[in-house]
């Protein structure tokens, strides 16, 4: 699956579940902040190993949602 996305991107590498669950709040949080001022993008999380995630923004993800994708299980 290919999606399209803007500009900004932020990618984590994690070692444990806390760090996981910290950094990728932190993550969406920015990503929540540029999205709010580009109107008509959406969150898309995707996780792209056991310890790479990645967060940006995407014109194919509706406005006020964040959608996630596991490439894990491809």
């Amino acid at each position: 699956m290919s999606l399209k996305t803007t500009d900004y991107a932020g990618t984590v590498e994690i070692d444990s579940r806390k760090v996981l669950e910290v950094e990728l709040d932190r993550l969406v949080d920015h990503a929540i902040e540029h999205a709010l001022a580009n109107p008509g993008h959406g969150i898309l999380v995707t996780r792209h190993s056991q310890a790479t995630f990645t967060v940006e923004l995407s014109t194919e993800v509706p406005q006020g949602t964040i959608a996630e994708i596991d490439l894990t299980s491809r």
